[in-house]
């Protein structure tokens, strides 16, 4: 299959498309099928958008630094079991603030998302 023709969004024969996708539309494409005899209509759209990386960053080593991190946890002094819990997973008890700490990615794994305490002054 080639392309024939390759338009930007705009141009006659996008003008149908254009009204369909909007701003997401970057590009139409024109392929023909010689062998079977067909022509086909393509669309390359945007489908997300989102910052783009930090040069020189390893987003994979920024993702392991914020798994070691440790963040704050409420956890009620009558749950037993989850003290435990975070007891095995390393969890340390912070005297000074009343706060378990234990790493983000534990955490996370552990299903404790939403008991990290967003502003401790640590985090």
């Amino acid at each position: 299959m080639e392309v024939v023709k390759t338009l930007k969004p705009g141009r006659n024969g996008t003008k149908r498309l254009v009204e369909l996708y909007g701003k997401q539309l970057l590009a139409v494409r024109y392929r023909l099928d010689r062998d079977k005899q067909l022509s086909y209509t393509t669309v390359e759209l945007i489908i997300e958008t989102k910052p783009a990386p930090t040069p020189g960053l390893n987003l994979t080593a920024q993702r392991l630094y914020q798994n070691r991190q440790l963040v704050p946890l409420r956890i009620h002094y009558d749950e037993e079991d989850l003290r435990r819990l975070l007891l095995r997973a390393g969890g340390k008890w912070d005297l000074e603030k009343k706060v378990w700490r234990i790493r983000y990615g534990d955490a996370i794994k552990l299903g404790l998302k939403d008991r990290i305490i967003e502003n401790d002054g640590q985090i």
